[in-house]
């Protein structure tokens, strides 16, 4: 499935899918279903950094998993 289908051009909004990439990599789940297309995307929405091999949830990802929560 092509990433961009599954976004939201609005700042500060997520689809459900970006939401969905998103707390996974939070949960720091073993399988992750999306590409790389997926995690550059919220890599450029400033969501997720690479880290030691590894993606990690920034602060503004927290921020935006919290507010999406509520």
């Amino acid at each position: 499935m092509d990433t961009q289908h599954l976004q939201i051009d609005v700042p500060g909004i997520m689809s459900d899918p970006e939401w969905i990439a998103l707390e996974s990599l939070d949960e720091q789940t073993t399988h992750f279903i999306f590409d790389d297309g997926m995690l550059i995307s919220l890599k450029d929405r400033g969501l997720v950094e690479p880290q030691g091999g590894r993606w990690r949830v920034t602060a503004h990802g927290q921020r935006a998993l919290t507010e999406r929560a509520v």
